[in-house]
């Protein structure tokens, strides 16, 4: 009875001392958890895109056979470069007859076939032109006037017989053209204003022509005929009256155009008061763009790669920085404490018989 409960009170002692080497072997095989890093969103970029406006143009004549004879002709533009401007009285087989152009602020184009001084009485002008630019900053402009005759009457009448103005006008967000064309027009005091055969086109704005208009009102116009005036007779003519054309193309150029009476067939193109624009305004677009990069690695547990606890040499135990010299030591220890527990036992018993 003595000896098993020396040898259960001897057990008993020894287990904390036995247990802590395997606690710390157990601590070892678990290394802290670093936490798997969360990736950042994916970029984005906005690039935003200006288009400037489209250059303006505007052309008129009042009589114009094509490649044969222009009356009364002119032609404007207008944009990012600059302005220009072409007036010709009278133009023959192509070939200016009276007449002029200009690019250069500094020289407008102004003159007449032949031209009265001014007086009280009145002045006449045959074949009178006039082409001027102007610019300034990115913007630009140009006009043009033409005609066959202009006089004055003691400063009450203007009368203009074949007479055409064309204007542009351009700046990076917006540009405009207008036209008009009449085959005479006279201005009085009081207001007065009457134009017979008058075409007239704004960029944006669908154009207009008319037979008559006594101080802006409009006498058997292209709105009122709606295309009823007409005279198909193929191949010799086919002839057409009151025509007014506008809109916006898919480019995003806005058009406009005019015509009292336009012919074709035998005779090669023929127009008598016509006029016609083009212009636009700026466009601009954002777009954003999605920028894609390579996800970072994922981080594994610093235990994934870790040896084995207890393998190799100088190794320390974890979470305690002793070598397993340390352990060697215990285990001596626990040799010697057992072979001395047993010699003194065995001792004991060979009293005990003696």
């Amino acid at each position: 009875m003595n000896k098993t409960v020396r040898r259960a009170t001897l057990i008993l002692a020894l287990t904390p001392v036995l247990s802590l080497p395997a606690t710390a072997a157990f601590a070892g095989v678990t290394g802290p958890t670093v936490p798997t890093p969360v990736g950042p969103k994916t970029p984005t970029s906005t690039t935003t895109t200006f288009t400037p406006a489209p250059g303006a143009t505007a052309s008129a004549s009042s009589l114009q056979i094509n490649g044969i004879i222009t009356v009364g002709g002119t032609n404007t533009s207008a944009d990012g470069d600059g302005g220009s401007a072409s007036a010709d009285s009278l133009d023959v087989l192509g070939q200016r007859v009276v007449g002029g152009s200009t690019t250069d602020p500094s020289k407008p184009a102004k003159g007449a076939l032949v031209a009265t001084p001014a007086n009280p009485v009145g002045d006449l002008e045959i074949a009178p032109y006039s082409a001027t630019v102007t610019h300034a900053g990115d913007g630009s402009s140009a006009d043009a006037d033409a005609a066959l005759a202009h006089a004055g009457l003691a400063g009450l009448l203007q009368v203009w017989v074949l007479h055409s103005h064309s204007h542009s006008d351009y700046t990076p967000d917006k540009s405009s053209g207008t036209a008009s064309s009449d085959g005479a027009e006279v201005q009085g005091p009081n207001g007065i204003d009457i134009k017979v055969l008058h075409a007239e086109a704004s960029s944006g704005h669908t154009g207009k022509s008319d037979l008559l208009v006594v101080n802006g009102t409009e006498i058997g116009s292209s709105d009122q005929a709606n295309g009823a005036c007409k005279l198909n007779l193929d191949p010799v003519v086919n002839l057409l009256c009151l025509v007014a054309s506008g809109g916006t193309g898919s480019n995003g150029v806005t058009t406009s155009g005019a015509d009292v009476v336009t012919a074709t067939g035998v005779i090669p193109g023929t127009t008598v008061v016509g006029a016609g624009s083009s212009a636009g305004s700026a466009t601009q677009t954002t777009k954003v763009v999605h920028v894609h990069k390579m996800p970072p690695p994922k981080h594994r547990p610093a235990t994934h790669h870790a040896p084995l606890p207890h393998t190799g040499p100088g190794l320390s135990l974890p979470h305690t920085g002793r070598e397993l010299a340390l352990m060697a030591a215990y285990g001596a220890a626990l040799i010697a404490l057992g072979a001395g527990v047993f010699s003194a036992g065995r001792r004991r018993r060979v009293q005990q018989f003696a």
